[in-house]
């Protein structure tokens, strides 16, 4: 995907989003949040019993979309769910979503930047992520939020879309790569940055499953959400989706990208 596409997706930032901006770089991202949170990903339930998601917890479920992955971990877990969404009308559909669920009473949302979040030190048990930190391009300064925000002994859990085969510059540069990302972190280097952060890495690794087949589920939210989405972000930002879920798409069928996951504790 070329530089000028990447510039006019940087200049199509919704303006309610103020310094989410510096975060994800443009309106795509912020679509890729949307749908990646649509619904939790069930396969991350082992990981969210070893991160001690239980009923007597507070969790901070970080850049949620509208609301998926916080909703299941206050239902299936009983804990107390607070979900920092990047845009006001993702906080609309989120506290949609929980009413219609009945979990009002567990779960609550706020609008924020994940790099300089509003929330007083040493305060999560535990903080959870499902695939929208790709967008992320500050990772460092996120995760030491993160840090700063739980308490001592708190778990930071996370899955999110890494690099998981070898690129050149020349496939960077290329349509036939996946260009949308701000870099690609791989397992590895998200271990090392949690580490320099303070954090204690206790596991990690590739998740199984076929990468190729959730982006075409993903393709299908989108499409099947064309009406909401072109709404928020207009019909441009829509087709530049579309058109980079198709690299995507391309990108984890030849193994270059897939799913990662990280669990590590604050000492």
């Amino acid at each position: 995907m070329g530089d000028i596409v990447r510039r006019k997706w940087m200049t199509m930032m919704d303006a309610h989003a103020g310094e989410v901006e510096e975060v994800y770089g443009g309106p795509v991202g912020l679509i890729w949040e949307m749908l990646a949170g649509e619904d939790a990903d069930r396969a991350l339930d082992p990981l969210a019993e070893r991160a001690g998601l239980a009923g007597g917890t507070r969790i901070l479920a970080l850049l949620p979309g509208p609301g998926g992955p916080a909703r299941h971990i206050a239902r299936e877990y009983g804990a107390t769910v607070i979900g920092l969404v990047a845009l006001p009308q993702m906080v609309d559909l989120a506290v949609r979503g929980i009413e219609e669920a009945g979990l009002a009473d567990r779960v609550d949302f706020q609008q924020g930047n994940p790099l300089k979040m509003s929330f007083n030190d040493g305060i999560f048990d535990a903080a959870w992520g499902e695939d929208a930190w790709c967008y992320v391009t500050d990772k460092d300064r996120m995760v030491s939020e993160v840090f700063r925000v739980l308490k001592p002994g708190g778990t930071l859990a996370f899955a999110d879309w890494v690099q998981t085969g070898p690129m050149n510059d020349e496939e960077w540069h290329t349509q036939d790569t996946f260009r949308i990302f701000p870099y690609f972190a791989t397992v590895e280097s998200y271990a090392d940055l949690l580490e320099r952060n303070g954090f204690v890495v206790t596991d990690g690794g590739e998740l199984t499953g076929n990468p190729v087949r959730m982006v075409r589920e993903i393709r299908g939210r989108l499409e099947r959400g064309r009406e909401t989405i072109a709404g928020i972000f207009g019909e441009e930002a829509y087709e530049d989706a579309l058109q980079g879920l198709g690299l995507w798409e391309k990108a984890a069928g030849l193994g270059l990208v897939g799913r990662g996951w990280l669990l590590a504790r604050k000492q």
